[in-house]
């Protein structure tokens, strides 16, 4: 009896296995060597999200709100003091302009003042010299102080800074009503008495013109002025203005150049006059003008 041994048996199995099944021979597989680390960093990993459900309590809600309420009301605040801090520099470069202006109009304001009184020193020597009848008028100093008697200036106050309060509406600026109800009170005495006044003295000069120049030799006042301007001429003068008033013979019958000389001096009496209204207004412009130039340097600390 034949005995296999275990070497005979598997020898065995595998030809079977060979010549049974043939086309189940795997081919030849090149192996190659895979490094761990490599494998690791193209694995992916996949993880899976783990929600957390958190319930928020009143108070958070209440935090949250106050801190979103107190962010907002400090953003609101610094704005309004930007906002404030600007107009008051604004007002304050107002002020700073208006006390210029103001200060500029007293300067104009004496010099009107002092140009009128000049004016009026020459009426009363045009008038003087008109002394009816005609055989008793000096002619020569008449024609010596009329280019300076009709003379006419008129103060105009700076309004550079109340325009700029009206039309930029400026005026809700001033935090100071006094100082506002100042400016106001200000603008509208020089707006209303003054410009008024102003009208009223000039409708007096027009007629007093017109009647000058039916009595008056303008080429003799153009000449006088030609030479000395609003200087009142010298005595040295006298014989050259005499020998001009001789050689210009105004047209006029003696009877009508009476009663026109009659109305002119009336007529520049009438303007003379009328200038006391022109004082009462710079007397109170004046005192208008100090007390403002006062309370904006008191109330704005400006000098």
């Amino acid at each position: 009896m034949a005995v296999h041994t275990d070497e005979e048996h598997l020898e065995n199995l595998t030809t079977n296995q060979l010549e049974n099944s043939p086309e189940e021979i795997p081919p030849s597989i090149d192996i190659e060597t895979i490094n761990p680390n490599q494998e690791l960093e193209n694995m992916e990993i996949h993880k899976h999200p783990h929600h957390v459900t958190h319930k928020k309590k009143w108070g958070e809600y209440m935090l949250e709100f106050f801190m979103l309420f107190l962010a907002v009301f400090l953003g609101f605040l610094a704005e309004n003091i930007r906002e404030h801090n600007v107009e008051k520099d604004r007002e304050k470069e107002y002020m700073v302009t208006l006390l210029e202006d103001l200060k500029s109009d007293t300067a104009l304001l004496k010099h009107t003042v002092k140009y009128w009184e000049n004016i009026n020193y020459n009426i009363d020597s045009v008038t003087d010299a008109i002394q009816l009848p005609l055989s008793n008028i000096d002619l020569r100093k008449t024609y010596k102080h009329i280019n300076n008697a009709l003379d006419y200036f008129s103060f105009s106050y700076n309004q550079r800074t109340t325009v700029q309060l009206k039309n930029a509406g400026g005026f809700r600026l001033l935090r100071n009503k006094i100082v506002a109800n100042k400016i106001i009170d200000y603008d509208q005495f020089n707006n209303d008495a003054i410009t008024n006044i102003a009208i009223q003295h000039h409708s007096f000069f027009e007629t007093v013109v017109k009647l000058r120049n039916k009595l008056f030799v303008q080429d003799i006042s153009n000449k006088i002025y030609k030479q000395y301007r609003y200087n009142l001429p010298p005595h040295s003068a006298d014989l050259w203005i005499d020998s001009l008033i001789n050689n210009y013979r105004i047209p006029v019958h003696a009877e009508t150049q009476l009663e026109l000389m009659f109305e002119f001096k009336n007529a520049i009496l009438s303007y003379r006059q009328d200038y006391t209204n022109m004082k009462w207004g710079y007397d109170n412009l004046f005192k208008k003008q100090l007390e403002l130039i006062l309370l904006i340097s008191k109330e704005y600390h400006l000098e």
